[in-house]
């Protein structure tokens, strides 16, 4: 076999090779075309957005001139600049994105972590008499310095009526700087004369969970929210009824305004069995899911929960609901199934923006479901809600329908119910000695 044989062969590789070397040429060509092309569109949208943007900075430059140059009124630029920053995160439509002023963050980012500087005490107000009324004296504050006591009403703050400033202005002006003094005049049960108190304002840890032992051997925690460090307190305290051997536990989150997911994840993790407490769902649609361990406790529970029951809150009667652990007992709670981001801006002011979606182990979204809807509805009447914070026990509906199903899940209700039975077809003679003998406990 010569060479001359093999070199037709050899140019017919050549042109194979050219051809694909060609295609190859084109193919990148195209890519490339298509590539600038797509670039081009979108430098172009971009150009045009910033071309749209411009004008509408021109546009607020111009509103502004025109107040300056025409409003009759004093005005301080830095209250209109304000409202516009407030108006863009409005214009959201979002009730649960607002901006704040560097007054307003600071205060939220201290209520957060659960600090505050005041004189250490909760307040709610009674709107009949116009008075302030002490509900409970934090342990170690200033408050419990000056002898403060519960139910205590503050009738005089600085020397101004309560009855004259209304609630919120009273409990601003109790609040204040750090180590300065506020004045006010207290009326005590029992105590003939008005109780004038100096008391110098500190920094104080606010205590959001309170816990006791109703009647019955009935454990109850109230939540007043879940911010900072308050899973600790939740977690000492549930503790605490375990050892006391109570037969049954109800969680209070009526009136609580959330606060944050991992203290709600650490919480709810020992009550329930294993499987998702929460997903959330960021902007760009990545998952983060919480989830709890197989150790649960196993104790009859109820959970109260109110319109006034947001985010965390109603997160926290929801789990419980759907993995059948607690009876939710209340009205239904509000519906918010987003989280917020508090971003801080470089004047100290703030945005607290809705960054994510929240979804129930069950892939409920509570904006979506309007909220939770209680097991048993009990809404208390208006007279009764103006002075919820009031209330006795015994006048609280939605807490004893809650000590109710406590002891018909332990089955005491149904042994009452028997022996109520077995009283009405008793003999005469031995009802009668009941209830003498009923009678004589009593008094």
């Amino acid at each position: 076999m010569n060479n001359n044989e093999n070199k037709p062969a050899s140019r017919g590789k050549k042109r194979s090779i050219m051809t694909i070397v060609a295609l190859m040429l084109l193919s990148a060509a195209l890519t490339y075309c298509i590539t600038l092309s797509a670039l081009e569109a979108e430098y172009n949208a971009k150009l045009n957005g910033l071309l749209d943007m411009e004008e509408e900075y021109k546009l607020i430059d111009e509103v502004l001139t025109n107040i300056d140059d025409h409003y009759v009124k004093d005005f301080d630029v830095r209250d209109v600049f304000d409202g516009a920053r407030y108006g863009m995160v409005a214009s959201l439509g979002d009730r649960w994105s607002y901006y704040l002023t560097p007054e307003q963050f600071a205060s939220v980012i201290d209520s957060s972590n659960s600090k505050m500087v005041g004189i250490g005490i909760t307040a709610a107000y009674d709107e009949e008499k116009g008075e302030v009324v002490v509900l409970d004296v934090y342990e170690g504050s200033p408050a419990e310095n000056a002898k403060i006591q519960p139910y205590d009403r503050i009738i005089t703050v600085d020397g101004n009526n309560v009855s004259d400033i209304g609630y919120d202005a009273a409990v601003n002006k109790i609040r204040g700087d750090i180590d300065t003094a506020v004045a006010i005049t207290i009326r005590r049960e029992g105590v003939e004369n008005p109780i004038n108190v100096n008391i110098t304002r500190h920094e104080v840890d606010i205590q959001h969970v309170k816990s006791k032992i109703l009647d019955g051997n009935i454990g109850y925690i109230e939540i007043g929210s879940f911010d900072a460090n308050v899973d600790k307190d939740v977690l000492a305290a549930l503790e605490n009824l375990k050892k006391a051997e109570v037969k049954g536990i109800i969680f209070d989150v009526r009136n609580n305004p959330g606060g944050r997911l991992n203290v709600l994840v650490k919480i709810l993790d020992p009550l329930l069995p294993e499987g998702t407490i929460i997903k959330e769902v960021n902007k760009k649609g990545k998952e983060t899911v919480y989830t709890s361990d197989a150790e649960a406790l196993d104790i009859p529970m109820v959970v109260l929960a109110n319109e006034y029951s947001i985010s965390a809150a109603e997160f926290f009667a929801a789990a419980l609901q759907e993995a059948e652990k607690a009876t939710v007992i209340g009205t239904p709670t509000t519906g918010k199934g987003v989280a917020q981001q508090h971003i801080p801006l470089s004047d100290g002011s703030g945005l607290v923006i809705s960054v994510s979606r929240y979804y129930t182990g069950k892939g409920r979204n509570l904006d979506e479901t309007h909220g939770i809807i209680p097991d048993i509805e009990v809404k208390l009447t208006e007279e009764e809600s103006k002075k919820f914070y009031l209330l006795e026990e015994s006048e609280d509906r939605q807490l004893q329908t809650a000590i109710g199903e406590i002891n018909k899940m332990t089955g005491e209700a149904n042994t009452a119910e028997s022996q109520q039975a077995e009283g009405e077809n008793a003999d005469p003679a031995e009802q009668t000695s009941t209830e003498e003998n009923t009678t004589a406990v009593t008094q």
